[in-house]
């Protein structure tokens, strides 16, 4: 049996007073957390606290706008995750509150509002965009509650502004596209146009890719978030003369742009490389035979082999009839390091110093393979520069061409205060 999923529509504050985290903090958890000079020592609770009868999960991502295919990727991951959880949370009873981020900040601390104050969640995990997760922060920070993030790393969270609140079980942004120039131009690309959505993932993705490329970067352009007509665009790239393009846009852009790349007559006359965002399972149907060839970066995949990754891979083709993309594999990630976490501690979350130490540990089995925590809370893991390619059967998937990091951690660790 699921645990309940229950979806409150209600009316949400505009915004979110440190005041009213604070007071909803120390009613429901009765704990503490001392830090100096930005520097954890330690998140302290009463050793008698006794552990919930149930956990209240509170599950949040873009479910609507523009990214609504990402969030509805991570409720995917997240379900079968529920189906493999049997009901219970380390071993512990859960209800699941749910709340809609549309890859808005705004929306984004309004609905954490709800959640933390009116439905007074114990544990926070999802959310699918970068800008979300900059305007989540002090929210989370504030209220003292453990956030497990499922998607994007923004950089300054994994450096300056690292929190000991939020664990990040899914990639650091520049991470994720760790390689890509130099296998750009290993691949001879010698005039580069760099473009993407104009907001922190899309900076950071295209000024990952500039790293290692040897060639000519002959123009860096950003384009808003809900852009789909990109006809101007890729005039622009006609006429600079770029035999390379890095683009990166996720969801229904993302679509949008490799049709009308197609429909342009580039596909195949100009090399087009991303990462996950651009082109997998969760938009292969829609961008069909047009995405063949797409050279992409992931730290998730379906085709990585290991015996956890089998089970998924196959329970999720069956029960929606494809390859699961990264946002599933990421969010089912999530809930297993969270599962882990609270069986370490026996259930007892409101020990929050035994707690944070047990996700720290991510003593769980991820779909990925080697993955753990550096000390800002950020993955140590494995990236990939895969291909899309098609099946006998017509059907697409990502096939490995290499391994661009290996047990890899971000780049901002030293920026950070946590030990």
């Amino acid at each position: 049996m699921h645990p309940m999923v229950r979806t409150s529509v209600s009316a949400a504050r505009a915004a979110m007073s440190a005041a009213a985290c604070a007071a909803r903090s120390s009613k429901v958890v009765a704990l503490s957390a001392t830090f100096a000079v930005g520097t954890v020592l330690g998140l302290a609770g009463p050793a008698q606290a006794q552990a919930p009868a149930s956990i209240r999960l509170g599950f949040i991502a873009a479910m609507s706008g523009p990214l609504s295919v990402v969030g509805a990727e991570q409720k995917r991951g997240f379900d079968l995750a529920l189906d493999h959880l049997g009901g219970k949370l380390g071993g512990v009873p859960f209800e699941v509150v749910q709340g809609d981020s549309k890859a808005n900040p705004t929306a984004t601390v309004q609905e954490l509002s709800r959640l933390i104050d009116k439905d007074r969640v114990d544990i926070l995990t999802g959310l699918s965009t970068s800008n979300e997760l900059v305007a989540a922060i002090k929210p989370i920070s504030d209220a003292k509650l453990f956030f497990v993030g499922m998607n994007g790393g923004p950089a300054v969270l994994a450096g300056e502004q690292c929190s000991p609140w939020y664990f990040n079980a899914s990639f650091q942004n520049g991470q994720l596209t760790a390689g890509m120039g130099a296998y750009m131009s290993k691949a001879g690309v010698k005039k580069l146009y760099l473009m993407g959505m104009d907001y922190e993932a899309g900076h950071e993705h295209t000024e990952a890719a500039k790293k290692g490329f040897t060639g000519e970067v002959v123009a860096h352009a950003f384009t808003p978030i809900p852009q789909v007509d990109f006809a101007a665009d890729i005039a622009r790239i006609r006429a600079s003369g770029a035999d390379g393009v890095f683009a990166f846009y996720p969801g229904a852009p993302g679509i949008a742009f490799v049709r009308q790349w197609n429909q342009a007559g580039l596909n195949g006359k100009i090399a087009l490389f991303s990462n996950i965002a651009l082109s997998e399972p969760t938009v292969f149907q829609a961008q069909g035979k047009t995405a063949l060839g797409i050279v992409v970066s992931a730290n998730y995949f379906a085709a990585i082999d290991n015996p956890r990754n089998r089970r998924f891979v196959q329970d999720f083709r069956a029960k929606f009839g494809r390859d699961p993309a990264s946002y599933a594999g990421l969010a089912y990630d999530s809930m297993m390091l969270i599962d882990a976490a609270v069986r370490e501690v026996k259930g007892n979350i409101r020990d929050q110093a035994a707690f944070r130490a047990a996700l720290r540990h991510a003593n769980f089995e991820s779909v990925r393979g080697p993955f753990r925590f550096n000390t800002n809370q950020q993955p140590i893991q494995n990236t990939y520069v895969t291909q899309v390619d098609q099946r006998p059967d017509g059907s697409l998937w990502l096939r490995q061409v290499s391994v661009s990091a290996e047990n890899a951690p971000d780049e901002f660790a030293a920026k950070c205060s946590m030990k």
